[in-house]
């Protein structure tokens, strides 16, 4: 890609679409909440209009998704799942766990450009990427006073960009940008003896070994330490030992046995929603349920039945089918609600 108009032209996107996006005046998203896997939790998912979609993922084709993630990255790959992730820890005796605060929105466009830089591209080009692909606070769109390029007047703004959660682009620029913090990490689990995974903002490190809970301490700080040095800040209420003898759950599964399994609040939590989806109907359920939004809900659903399938495929497409013909009831079969 060499200019704006290119990638225009590449992509089908009118080049005044995407000059207004990059100058922070059209802001083409929509927003969402999506339930985390804490009860009552939700976090917010900004999802990019159809053309801004087409062409983030174009960019994820060609660019992004073409910068190898480092090997403890998990997420955001094809080919690599959560399963295979919680699968490296299947066996340990210790556990430390620990969970980035607002990944997405440490990574402001800044970095962004820094890593198109890298892989080539001049400042202009490599500004007006990291603009596509980062969006303001809040969605505020108000032009500003001081510079983030100086060449250009209308490309200045009060505010740096961040990445969105629901951008294509989104995952795989987070993993990259956080191979830095992964090699540090992976050099302190090597140290101990342990094994390092990252599956988005989720960090884990394990061991078989019987070590003394002091050790484990002294890991632990060393990890706040070397985090506290990047942009990226420890959720310090998330970070947890977890002891031989303690049920062993990464990335929402077990792992204390010779396989991933499911934990039974979990299969009960998504039996119940599909049975009272079934029984209800999805608005009455979705209300009761405390969810703000009948497309989080379903993409949800659909969601976690996809992560359970790759655990235990046969409970899962049993549960699929009730869901299917819940859908279909509601006249939202898969292709038309995956449409959405």
């Amino acid at each position: 890609m060499l200019t704006l108009a290119h990638l225009a032209h590449q992509t089908g996107a009118p080049y005044i679409y995407l000059r207004e996006i990059v100058q922070r005046v059209r802001d083409p998203y929509a927003e969402f909440s999506r339930p985390k896997r804490e009860p009552g939790k939700a976090r917010v998912i900004a999802a990019p209009d159809g053309v801004l979609m087409d062409v983030q993922r174009w960019l994820l084709a060609g660019l992004f998704g073409r910068i190898q993630p480092h090997r403890a990255s998990y997420a955001y790959q094809q080919g690599r799942s959560a399963v295979q992730c919680a699968q490296r820890h299947l066996g340990a005796s210790w556990l430390l766990k620990f969970d980035l605060h607002d990944f997405f929105h440490s990574i402001d466009e800044r970095a962004v450009q820094a890593l198109v830089r890298e892989a080539g591209y001049n400042r202009l080009v490599s500004f007006e990427i990291a603009r596509v692909c980062t969006r303001l606070p809040g969605g505020n769109t108000v032009p500003y006073t001081r510079s983030a390029y100086q060449g250009i007047p209308t490309y200045r703004t009060g505010t740096l960009g961040f990445l969105p959660q629901g951008a294509p682009t989104s995952g795989a620029i987070a993993n990259l940008i956080a191979r830095t913090l992964d090699d540090s990490l992976v050099a302190i689990a090597d140290r101990y003896d342990m094994t390092y995974t990252r599956y988005a903002d989720d960090m884990t490190l394990s061991t078989s070994r019987n070590l003394d809970r002091s050790v484990l301490t002294r890991c632990v700080a060393e990890i706040s330490a070397t985090v506290a040095r990047t942009r990226f800040r420890l959720h310090r209420k998330k970070t947890r030992i977890v002891p031989p003898g303690a049920r062993k759950i990464v990335l929402g599964l077990l792992v204390d046995g010779d396989r991933v399994r499911l934990p039974r609040h979990t299969r009960r939590r998504l039996e119940d929603h599909i049975r009272g989806t079934t029984s209800f109907g999805l608005t009455a359920h979705v209300a009761h349920a405390g969810y703000s939004s009948l497309q989080g809900f379903v993409n949800h659903i659909d969601g976690l039945l996809s992560y359970a399938r790759g655990v235990d495929a046969a409970w899962a497409d049993q549960l699929k089918a009730q869901w299917e013909d819940a859908m279909a009831a509601e006249g939202l079969p898969g292709l038309e609600r995956h449409a959405w």
